[in-house]
C-alpha cells in the first residue's frame, strides 16, 4: 500500500488554485458589469441596486464563517471544496439569470458562503498534503486571487472586441465551477490535520485519532486580528486611490490600479521565495505594514501626483504581498488539527474588515470634502499601526514558545 508521504496531490493542487484564480474574477466581475447586471435585473440604470448586491457577498462571508470552518475540520475537505464548487456556480448563474433584485441578493449571500467554503477546503487541503511547505501553498492563493483580478479587464475587451455577450464570461465561470465540483468527488484529498504527519508515527495512531484540546493566547488573538489589518489597508487604497489621483492632478489615475496591481503579483511570488529561504513569516507582518504606513504618509504630507505611482507601487508590494495569507499559515500550524476553523476565524475578521472599513471611509468622504482622500490615508496609516502591533504581540508569543519548546498548543 501506497504510503501518504508519497501521495501525489498535483491534480488537487490545480484544482485548488484554479478555484483561486476564478474567485478572484468572482470578486470582481460584477463591479465590471455594473450597467448590464442592474438592467437584466429590472433596474435599468441603477448601478446602486448591483452595489447593494455585493454588499451580500460579504454579509454571507460572515455569516458563514462560524461554521465552514467546523464543517471542513469534522467531515473533511472534499465534502467542503464540493460544496464551495457548486455554490460558486450558483452565484455565477444566480448573478446572471436573476429576474430581480432580491434572487440576486440571495445569489450575493451564496457567493459570500462559498467563498467561506473556499478558504476552509482548499487553503486547508494544501496544508494537510504540504505541511514542510505551509506558508508557500498559502501564499499562493493569495496570488492566484491577484491573477484572477489582474486577468478579468483583458478578458473583457476581448469580449467585448469579439461583440460577444457579457452572460458568455458569467455562463463560462459557473461551468467551469460545475465541472470543478464533479472532479473533487474523484480527487485525492489528504487527511484532516496532514496525513503524511500521522502515518509517519504509525505508534501514535491511537492518540492522533482524537483531536486535542486546544489553547487560545494573546498570540492567537492578534493573528485572527490580522484578517481585520491585513486586507483593510490596501482594501481603502484599492477603492480610494482614483479620488486621491484626481485631488493630485493625475490626468489618468486609473495607472495606479495597474501598477499596484503588477507589484502586488511580484511581491506574492517574492515573499513566498524569501520564506522558503528561512525569512520568518512574523517578520514580514511587521515589516511589511511598516513600509506600507510610510508610503502612506509620503503621500500625504507629499502633494504630488507623480509621487503617488510610487506609492501604488509600494502599496502593492508591502500593503497586498500575501500578509493575511501569512497569518493564516502561522495560525494554523498552532492548531494541525483545527486549520480550517483557524482559516475561518480570520476570514470572520476579515469580512467584518470589508465592510467595516468601507463605511468609515465613506464616512470620511461624506464629510471631508474635497480634503477627504487625504484624511482617508490618515485612518489607512492607523490601520497599518494596529497591523504592526498586533504582529509584534505574535513575535514575543513566539520567541517565548521558542524558548519553552512549544510548537503547538493542542494538548
Amino acid at each position: 500500500m501506497m504510503s501518504a508521504k508519497k501521495r501525489n496531490y498535483m491534480s488537487t493542487a490545480i484544482a485548488v488554485y484554479l478555484s483561486f484564480l476564478l474567485c478572484g474574477i468572482d470578486m470582481s466581475i460584477t463591479a465590471q458589469y455594473k450597467t448590464q447586471l442592474a438592467q437584466a435585473w429590472g433596474q435599468g440604470n441603477n448601478i446602486a441596486a448591483v452595489l447593494t448586491v455585493n454588499s451580500a457577498v460579504g454579509i454571507g462571508g460572515i455569516v458563514a464563517s462560524f461554521f465552514t470552518g467546523i464543517i471542513s475540520d469534522h467531515f473533511g475537505r472534499k465534502s467542503s471544496a464540493i460544496i464551495s464548487s457548486f455554490l460558486w456556480a450558483a452565484f455565477a448563474f444566480g448573478m446572471l439569470y436573476a429576474p430581480n433584485v432580491s434572487v440576486a441578493y440571495f445569489a450575493g449571500i451564496l457567493g459570500g458562503i462559498a467563498n467561506s467554503f473556499t478558504n476552509a477546503a482548499w487553503t486547508p487541503s494544501m496544508m494537510d498534503a504540504y505541511p514542510d511547505k505551509r506558508s508557500l501553498v498559502t501564499l499562493l492563493t493569495k496570488f492566484f486571487v491577484s491573477l484572477g483580478q489582474f486577468i478579468l479587464p483583458f478578458i473583457i475587451v476581448a469580449l467585448a472586441a469579439s461583440h460577444i455577450s457579457f452572460a458568455v464570461a458569467f455562463n463560462l465561470l459557473g461551468l467551469i465551477y460545475v465541472v470543478i465540483g464533479i472532479l473533487c468527488f474523484f480527487l485525492p484529498f489528504p487527511k484532516v490535520g496532514g496525513d503524511q504527519v500521522q502515518n509517519s508515527n504509525d505508534n501514535k495512531t491511537e492518540k492522533k485519532s482524537a483531536k486535542g484540546k486546544i489553547k487560545i493566547t494573546s498570540e492567537t488573538i492578534a493573528l485572527a486580528l490580522m484578517g481585520f489589518s491585513s486586507t483593510a489597508v490596501f482594501m481603502i487604497w484599492t477603492q480610494t486611490n482614483q479620488e486621491l489621483g484626481k485631488l493630485y492632478g493625475l490626468s489618468n489615475p486609473a495607472l495606479l490600479q495597474s501598477i499596484y496591481a503588477v507589484t502586488s503579483l511580484i511581491s506574492v511570488l517574492v515573499t513566498s521565495w524569501m520564506v522558503t529561504k528561512g525569512l520568518r513569516e512574523s517578520t514580514v507582518l511587521i515589516v511589511y505594514p511598516a513600509v506600507a504606513g510610510v508610503a502612506l504618509l509620503l503621500a500625504y504630507f507629499i502633494h504630488n501626483g507623480t509621487l503617488l505611482f510610487l506609492v501604488a507601487a509600494l502599496m502593492g508590494w508591502f500593503a497586498a504581498g500575501g500578509l493575511m495569507q501569512l497569518a493564516v499559515s502561522l495560525l494554523s500550524g498552532l492548531y494541525p488539527d483545527y486549520k480550517a476553523t483557524a482559516t475561518s476565524a480570520i476570514g470572520l475578521a476579515n469580512g467584518i474588515s470589508n465592510w467595516g472599513v468601507i463605511q468609515i471611509a465613506a464616512l470620511i468622504t461624506a464629510n471631508g470634502g474635497i480634503n477627504a482622500p487625504r484624511e482617508i490615508l490618515l485612518f489607512n496609516f492607523a490601520i497599518c499601526i494596529i497591523g504592526i502591533v498586533l504582529a509584534l504581540v505574535v513575535r514575543h508569543n513566539q520567541n517565548k514558545r521558542a524558548k519553552a519548546g512549544i510548537e503547538t498548543l493542542e494538548k
